[in-house]
């Protein structure tokens, strides 16, 4: 016969959610906020600054919805604190190149397509590495 605490116990255990629960609802946010912003810059148009904006908007968002997450791995916690990051590095740095642009400030311009950048370069880490752990 089980004993309360071992009960209580199991009961815990099979209502934790499963990795493969965590990776999903990582890449539902992740596959969401690309989406989005693909539909906003990739219009075959220039883009006006407000629709930069609203990217970076979405970006922010994107940023808290993920930091909101219950995730329990330790792996994916680190995965998901790394897409955090970077969709605020993301959202920092275009509004950065917009006040740029209003300004005409092309050093400043410069120094935010280098965060964009650095802020590619994790996204790629990131991606890489969350889409190999997740299929184990």
């Amino acid at each position: 016969m089980l004993t309360l605490s071992a009960a209580i116990s199991l009961f815990t255990v099979s209502c934790a959610e499963t990795k493969f629960s965590q990776c999903q609802k990582i890449f539902g946010i992740a596959n969401g906020v690309a989406k989005e912003t693909k539909s906003l810059t990739n219009s075959g148009q220039e883009i006006e600054n407000k629709t930069w904006l609203k990217a970076a908007d979405t970006m922010e968002q994107a940023a808290q919805e993920m930091q909101a997450l219950a995730i329990t791995d330790d792996n994916l916690l680190e995965y998901q604190a790394g897409f955090v990051k970077m969709y605020r590095s993301y959202s920092e740095a275009t509004r950065e190149i917009i006040k740029a642009r209003e300004d005409k400030d092309r050093p400043g311009a410069e120094a935010a397509q280098e965060k964009v950048k650095q802020a590619g370069k994790l996204e790629k880490e990131i991606g890489d590495g969350i889409n190999s752990y997740c299929r184990k």
